[in-house]
């Protein structure tokens, strides 16, 4: 059964043609560089002069590019996953570099870059903290922390401008409407490669109507005309200091930001395998290092952090192709850039309703996958309230923004985002609700007087509790019921048939355990029409084969062993 998605133009390892590739990577790098807005803005706020400035924006893009091109290696994920300066370490960094330096700032990011690269080695034994609910819900409060700021931009809101109190831009939100239109119709409604375009389509109509309506000002045009061709790009490479008393902060957003990129992973990995099932932790360990690797270059050089783009996973869902060769010439054009400054000029200066439209294109993506990620599970109470009151803590962020005015300073940066605060929640209370969850638990069932649908609810009851996912649960319960019918119809177990049921993050076992003879599980192949003029006993051993076939086919792996009067059937199944 082939794992490519059907609605994918060109698959993970698919290469499209020259041409394709060159336009899709022009996409990916002009997505990406509109996000060059966060270190321009950090770089403000810090108080960099034009030189510190240039060479702050300039160590963003390499840096950007070389996560880009990481993660389309072995070394990464192998997903076309370009990246972004990661906005959610800024409160932190601005915080740092204005009471000890750039240095102090760049310093400190690079420790946690180096804690970061531990930890993505130990994410394959973590699977059981961060299951897909909590990942979902990060990847969910991040599509909904971009509403407030994708809207204002739409709509060209300036508080406390108009007659009532706030103004609106009528000519924002035609560009805006006309950028997401084209975007949305050239994704929904677009054939074969006229999709691939619907971003670059987008932006380029909401850019040319923005220059209709004179939203770009003749002095912005100005500063393109006059930026060189081409510059030889100089990091800032300050002395670095490590802030002991921003580190514990610094980490803290680390982890946070590990928890976005293992979401992004996931909704990646889901994107290009029509039949996923699980989580791929090695992907998702090699991706988290190959950010961390970026992000500690970044920070030697004297820059910011890097993260994964969601604007960018939204295109790839437009544009209908995840192809990896896409992520490596997106990340070569990326660095490309920063020898470029005129391109680099007009690319900051997009119009604030042109990204507020992609960014809600963006958003709804995301917060879609988010709910995919979290329903992957089955559902209990224990799972709804770490769903629940994650995505309610998140959103009283911008609901009640003064909630959270009197917390410490030290850790108050964590509680200025949506998706902080609602990842952090999510991953304390599922170790909370963790406790008391049985890991085990059995079941008596005689065949003589109890229906098999109590099979069937014993096993919903657990896959609930555990959070199992519903096709494991399936497997489980089908191949339990054909094993038990079997065991009754050949006369092998006597009496009831305990079920012994285990279950972690990687494995559901079942063991049936019962008085009588082994179970021979055999799974040779069955002709229909043998079965059709053939005597009791013959017939006995087809119904025995077929049986052992829908045994195999529903279970990993079977196992059969007796010790004198009583026998155990074992039931594994990979989670």
């Amino acid at each position: 059964m082939s794992d490519r998605p059907q609605n994918l133009l060109y698959a993970l390892d698919e290469r499209p043609p020259a041409r394709v590739t060159a336009v899709l990577a022009m996409q990916h790098m002009v997505l990406g560089l509109m996000m060059i807005m966060y270190p321009v803005i950090m770089a403000a706020e810090i108080g960099l002069d034009g030189d510190a400035t240039s060479a702050f924006v300039t160590t963003a893009i390499l840096a950007v590019g070389l996560a880009t091109i990481l993660q389309a290696t072995p070394v990464g994920s192998g997903f076309l996953a370009v990246a972004l300066p990661n906005p959610v370490i800024m409160p932190v960094f601005i915080a740092t570099a204005r009471s000890g330096g750039l240095g102090a700032a760049a310093g400190t990011l690079a420790a946690s870059a180096v804690l970061q690269l531990g930890l993505a080695k130990l994410l394959p034994r973590l699977r059981s903290y961060l299951p897909p609910e909590v990942c979902g819900v990060s990847v969910l409060m991040l599509g909904v922390s971009m509403v407030k700021g994708a809207g204002e931009r739409a709509v060209g809101y300036q508080p406390g401008v108009g007659p009532g109190g706030d103004l609106v831009d009528a000519r924002a939100m035609a560009v805006a409407g006309t950028t997401l239109a084209v975007i949305i119709g050239l994704s929904i409604w677009g054939k074969g490669r006229v999709r691939l375009y619907a971003m670059l389509a987008g932006c380029a109509a909401g850019y040319g109507l923005a220059l209709w309506f004179g939203l770009i000002d003749a002095a912005a045009l100005a500063r393109v005309a006059d930026a060189p061709l081409l510059a030889l790009p100089v990091p800032a490479f300050p002395r670095l200091s490590v802030s002991l008393e921003a580190l514990l902060p610094m980490v803290m957003i680390m982890l946070i930001s590990v928890m976005d990129g293992v979401g992004c992973i996931i909704t990646l990995d889901r994107m290009n395998r029509a039949h996923w099932s699980r989580t791929d932790m090695p992907k998702v360990s090699r991706g988290v290092f190959a950010e961390g690797l970026a992000s500690l270059a970044s920070g030697l050089s004297g820059g910011s952090s890097v993260g994964f783009s969601s604007a960018n996973i939204g295109l790839e869902f437009a544009s209908g192709v995840t192809a990896r060769v896409v992520g490596l010439a997106a990340g070569a054009a990326l660095m490309a850039a920063a020898f470029v400054p005129k391109i680099t000029a007009a690319l900051i200066l997009m119009p604030g309703p042109v990204i507020g439209a992609v960014l809600i294109y963006t958003a709804a993506c995301l917060i879609t996958a988010g709910m995919d990620l979290i329903m992957s599970r089955m559902m209990n109470d224990r799972r709804v309230m770490v769903v629940g009151l994650s995505v309610i803590l998140g959103v009283s962020v911008t609901a009640l923004p003064g909630l959270y005015h009197g917390v410490p300073g030290w850790i108050a940066p964590i509680f200025h985002s949506e998706v902080t605060v609602a990842a952090l929640a999510a991953l304390l209370l599922n170790m909370l609700f963790r406790i008391g969850v049985r890991q085990r638990a059995a079941f008596d069932y005689d065949p003589r007087t109890m229906r098999s649908s109590e099979v069937h609810d014993f096993f919903e009851r657990q896959g609930g509790v555990w959070g199992a996912r519903r096709e494991v649960v399936a497997r489980a319960v089908l191949a339990t019921l054909e094993a038990i019918d079997v065991l009754t119809r050949e006369g092998l177990a006597r009496e009831t048939v305990r079920i012994d049921a285990s279950f972690d993050e990687l494995n559901l076992d079942v063991l049936l355990r019962y008085r009588g003879g082994a179970l021979s599980v055999t799974d040779e192949a069955v002709d229909v029409a043998d079965l059709l003029d053939v005597d009791d006993e013959t017939l006995d051993r087809h119904m025995r084969g077929i049986a052992g076939r829908l045994i195999k086919r529903a279970a990993d792996r079977v196992v059969a062993s007796a010790r004198g009067e009583n026998s155990q059937l074992l039931l594994h199944f990979a989670h």
